[in-house]
């Protein structure tokens, strides 16, 4: 943990530590003039600085492949002159406290790489606080977060607590005293959408549980879509009765401005026509991923139900519109046949554009949770569930013709030649690959049926990896000499991270998985060996070409 001093004086790049020995945990002072861009690369420093006044002096600081910059001080920027900040891959930047000059922020600018992996962590000040002094922030976007708290960067800093964007500039607040929201921070951000699709709640999670636009809800005179009900129409229930519209919320979201983390929770669940029953639903539904569906007096999660096949999760919009339905009474609606949940207040009405039109009505105001209603139960995994997916998952089965196997059809294909195993071994896992000596020196492919984690199984599972098999090991055999192949090398592509399989290292194929030929180095024929420590279960169409390119 050393003390470097930076002299860049005059314009010039400079990359660390590439370019001066710098070690995770050192601090970098910085003396700087003219135009000078410095790269942060890899490693976790702190930074302090001062940049000379002379006019037209423009600074970047760039922080990439995972570096984390913590900006302890810096001073001298004046009207003259600018100071960049970039964020880059899986990289974070921190900066403000008790030591933020907030006369430097109008003149500070802090750009977002693309790619959605980059942090900024923004300390507000407790006191000279001047939200009129803002940096302007571009790039932010699906997956990167901004971090805001109020106090020093020392001890325990209080969390912003909302956001609101309006004309261009990005204001966050905390919750005060009463409950009463206190501005802490604003920045410029001209790149953002203005339709508040970008939000923040208290956990930084964005949850939607709504129907998508064009939704047809069942009413005493026919059907009608959702966006356009009113507050005082009438509905028809599950059960054979009438309801009254007391509220209709809704809210608009764009593909490039939901959080990665967010993905499974926020793209719409499109089922198929008859996928749940004969007629349910009389036409292909879409709901957002947490819409409870009912069976049988159970409510179940769409996003419980994914099956690849006839119901699946919709990621290619790039935007959608939801809405969810509030009635005099939490109760079953029918949205194009299927019996599903109305909207109750669960503490997240403020996710909806329009939540402040219910603000002033009393009786509006928010439940304590999810009412407990006699005979009605939520489960979103466990034994109901799981004998639901599979029931579906045999219908899907009926519906499409597409059948359910668990024989991964593993194979090599080498310049376009299909080589099938020449030795099998169920017992052990092993498969025995010969490889003429006339494909020496050819990249090899492993191929088998693949699937998504989610869709195949009859468990409740949120992984979206695309798994084929599962190996133990690999090994080149020439003659005899048996070379071991390295599951870790990077050089392997079309493999998914390593895991932990009861004690033995694993990693899951893609279903089309590269070994180059550089680890398969020499001359004349060989055998390739392979463990597989699991299968799983695919979907076989007729044509399993189209399942492997998938």
């Amino acid at each position: 943990m050393a003390l470097i001093n930076l002299n860049l004086l005059g314009d010039q790049t400079t990359r660390v530590p590439q370019d001066q020995p710098v070690a995770n945990g050192d601090t970098l002072s910085l003396n700087l003039s003219g135009s000078n861009t410095l790269i942060i690369d890899g490693v976790d420093v702190d930074l302090s600085g001062a940049i000379s006044a002379a006019v037209g002096g423009d600074t970047i600081i760039e922080a990439t492949n995972g570096a984390n910059v913590n900006v302890t001080s810096f001073a001298g920027v004046g009207a003259g002159n600018s100071l960049t900040y970039r964020i880059g891959e899986n990289a974070s930047l921190g900066y403000g406290g008790g030591t933020l000059n907030v006369g430097l922020l109008n003149n500070t600018s802090i750009e977002f790489a693309s790619g959605g992996t980059g942090t900024l962590s923004f300390v507000a000040p407790t006191a000279n606080l001047d939200l009129s002094a803002r940096p302007t922030i571009t790039g932010l976007t699906a997956g990167d977060k901004l971090n805001v708290s109020q106090g020093n960067l020392i001890g325990d800093p209080t969390p912003a607590s909302s956001i609101s964007y309006e004309n261009g500039v990005l204001t966050v607040y905390r919750s005060g005293l009463l409950g009463v929201q206190t501005p802490i921070a604003s920045f410029n951000a001209p790149d953002l959408p203005t339709d508040g699709s970008f939000s923040l709640d208290a956990d930084g999670n964005v949850v939607y549980a709504c129907f998508l636009r064009g939704t047809l809800i069942a009413t005493p005179d026919g059907e009608t879509a959702v966006e356009d009900l009113r507050e005082g129409d009438r509905v028809r229930t599950a059960s054979g009765g009438v309801a009254t519209v007391k509220w209709v919320g809704y809210r608009k979201l764009h593909r490039n401005r939901i959080p990665a983390k967010d993905a499974l929770r926020a793209y719409p669940v499109r089922i198929a026509k008859d996928a749940l029953a004969d007629g349910r639903p009389v036409r292909d539904l879409t709901v957002s991923p947490g819409h409870h569906l009912y069976f049988d007096g159970r409510l179940v999660p769409a996003m419980a139900l994914i099956n690849g096949l006839t119901i699946v999760q919709d990621r290619e919009r790039v935007s959608f519109e939801y809405f969810h339905v509030e009635l005099d009474r939490f109760d079953i609606l029918l949205a194009d046949g299927v019996p599903a949940e109305s909207y109750v207040d669960t503490g997240n009405r403020q996710m909806f554009q329009n939540a402040d039109t219910v603000a002033l009505r009393p009786d509006f105001g928010p439940a304590a949770g999810r009412p407990q209603i006699e005979g009605l139960t939520i489960e979103r995994s466990g034994r109901y569930v799981e004998t639901l997916r599979n029931q579906l998952l045999v219908r899907a089965q009926m519906l499409t013709g597409v059948r359910r196997v668990a024989e991964p059809d593993l194979r090599l294909e080498i310049a376009g030649q299909r080589i099938v195993p020449s030795r099998v071994d169920p017992a052990s896992g092993l498969y025995a690959f010969d490889i003429p000596a006339t494909a020496a020196g050819q990249d090899v492919y492993l191929v088998s049926r693949s699937a998504i984690v989610r869709e195949t199984s009859v468990h409740v599972r949120m992984d979206r990896r695309r798994v084929g098999v599962g190996l133990a090991s690999l090994a080149l055999l020439r003659g005899e000499q048996r070379q071991p192949i390295d599951l870790m090398d990077p050089r392997l592509q079309g493999f998914n991270d390593p895991q932990d399989a009861h004690g033995t290292p694993m990693r899951w194929t893609m279903g089309r998985s590269l070994i180059p030929a550089a680890l398969l180095a020499g001359e004349g024929a060989a055998t390739l060996e392979l463990r597989v420590l699991r299968t799983y279960s695919y979907w076989e169409t007729a044509d399993d070409a189209t399942v492997l390119a998938a």
